[in-house]
């Protein structure tokens, strides 16, 4: 089963000091290797220039370097086909306040019919996703 990883969730698992890093490493080390990963440019974009703000650059180039290292998620880049449903998704959605990065993830989730997210972000119960952990 398909999984996607949001930028909260890469955040806590790779900063400590962050708010849900307990969480994050307790699923990551228990029920996170049935699924197989998914995530985007965009989030990967997103966290490094996260971590690089708040945790140092070491911090943004060491994630960036495991991931590589595991090359077992799937990073789907967005092309112009995704990039007009999420804008799209943005434009209708005009009562929340969705990140133009959520609605990318949307679109992709949607495109590869994952029902499932690994986030910390209620904008993506709110589109009618599963959030874990």
């Amino acid at each position: 089963m398909k999984i996607f990883l949001d930028t909260g969730a890469f955040i806590a698992a790779a900063d400590d000091t962050d708010h849900y890093h307990l969480p994050a490493v307790k699923f990551i080390t228990s029920d996170f290797t049935r699924y197989q990963p998914v995530t985007s440019n965009f989030v990967l974009c997103e966290t490094l220039n996260f971590l690089r703000n708040r945790a140092g650059y070491q911090a943004a180039v060491t994630f960036r370097e495991k991931l590589a290292e595991r090359n077992a998620i799937s990073i789907i880049t967005v092309n112009p086909l995704l990039e007009e449903q999420a804008w799209k998704i943005f434009k209708k959605y005009k009562d929340k306040d969705f990140s133009f990065t959520d609605c990318t993830s949307f679109a992709i989730m949607k495109a590869l019919h994952i029902n499932t997210a690994f986030t910390f972000d209620s904008h993506f119960s709110q589109f009618g996703f599963t959030r874990l952990p």
